[in-house]
């Protein structure tokens, strides 16, 4: 059944008078969503189990910590890590 199909399924079944069956239906959508809310959509780089919410709230915090001129370039990054090797070189006598 595509996508139009279901859809006209749900206005049958909500094109009724009968509060308690209208009501029951808003409570099931209402759980779908709750469920979908909570449900574990990825991962930070420590492993840390993120929902639906809190990954589009990184992405937002993210998107204008980068609009903010808060980021790191290529070149800055390839700087610094040459810096670590030279760091962390051994001492030759």
């Amino acid at each position: 059944m595509g996508a139009t199909a279901l859809k006209n399924k749900i206005l049958q079944l909500i094109n009724t008078d009968n509060v308690n069956h209208l009501k029951a239906i808003i409570d099931f959508a209402e759980k779908q969503k709750e469920e979908n809310d909570s449900e574990i959509v990825a991962y930070t780089v420590n492993g840390d189990s993120l929902t639906k919410e809190e990954y589009v709230n990184r992405v937002k915090e993210a998107d204008a910590s980068i609009t903010h001129g808060e980021y790191t370039t290529v070149e800055d990054l390839e700087k610094e890590v040459k810096k670590w090797k030279y760091d962390k070189a051994p001492i030759l006598l």
